[in-house]
């Protein structure tokens, strides 16, 4: 990973000490969801399902209770997609007054305002809250357990140019399986949920991700975690936009789903 630092000296060593550690603490970081903000969340869902993906009924998708917001999902083997919007504008308001160092407001805003529309939720291997390399704001909702919580990069209240980014705890992060075969693997009281998995178009696995962000400062500790976790970058570009590959690519098509959404899929 390049800092894009000149420096010469006790300075230059420094500042590769501080990559490798960066880097160190980013192979620790794994991705388990994202999130685009949407304010139109049914025509946004249409225009998924409309180029094969299967998606949770709504009677069973997440309100976040006390946030004020409700989300779209879309399960694949090693992550899923979740379209979040606000679902209760009073509860979302007063959300926000609670937990004014948090960026919901600014990012259920960003047409207006230009922030990235983009969230990506991390885990760690083995979880520690100070391995978490970069700055945090602590976030509690009375459904997490009582000496859980949600962390939040401090940047992505003061960066709106950044992706939000938020590291989750164990409880809470999605299961991953290595084939369709081991989908097998859910209990079968819950067997309803490995239709989910599975997509008319093929799709399988995300292999790679790339979020472009106008006006961008790719030399954050911040956007260096996130660029030292592997198939997932974030770069300068014209528009913030999502590029999201499933499998490598191998069908060889994609789909532009703009304006509705800021997003190219590669199958």
């Amino acid at each position: 990973m390049t800092l894009g630092f000149s420096a010469c000296g006790n300075e230059k060593n420094e500042r590769s000490k501080m990559e490798q550690s960066i880097l160190g603490i980013s192979s620790e970081l794994m991705i388990d969801h994202f999130n685009i903000w949407v304010s139109n969340p049914e025509k946004a869902k249409e225009k998924l399902l409309n180029i094969g993906f299967n998606s949770i009924p709504d009677s069973l998708s997440q309100v976040h209770t006390g946030q004020g917001t409700a989300g779209k999902y879309f399960y694949f083997l090693n992550a899923y997609l979740e379209l979040i919007f606000v679902y209760d504008q009073n509860e979302f308001t007063n959300n926000n007054i609670i937990n004014e160092q948090l960026d919901f407001a600014e990012r259920n805003d960003y047409r207006k305002n230009g922030a990235s529309p983009f969230s990506i939720a991390l885990k760690l291997k083995d979880y520690d809250v100070e391995k978490i390399p970069f700055e945090k704001i602590r976030y509690h909702q009375n459904w997490m357990e009582k000496q859980a919580n949600i962390y939040s990069a401090k940047n992505s209240k003061l960066r709106l140019q950044e992706p939000s980014i938020f590291v989750v705890y164990p409880e809470i992060e999605s299961d991953t399986f290595e084939t369709l075969a081991d989908l097998n693997k859910i209990p079968d009281e819950y067997a309803f949920a490995r239709q989910f998995y599975r997509h008319p178009n093929g799709a399988k696995k995300i292999t790679k991700i790339i979020i472009k962000s106008p006006k961008l400062d790719s030399n954050t500790k911040t956007i260096q975690s996130i660029n030292g976790i592997k198939n997932i970058r974030v770069r300068n570009g014209t528009e913030n936009l999502m590029l999201l590959y499933f499998d490598e690519n191998v069908q060889g098509k994609s789909f532009d789903l703009r304006p509705d959404l800021p997003l190219i899929v590669y199958l």
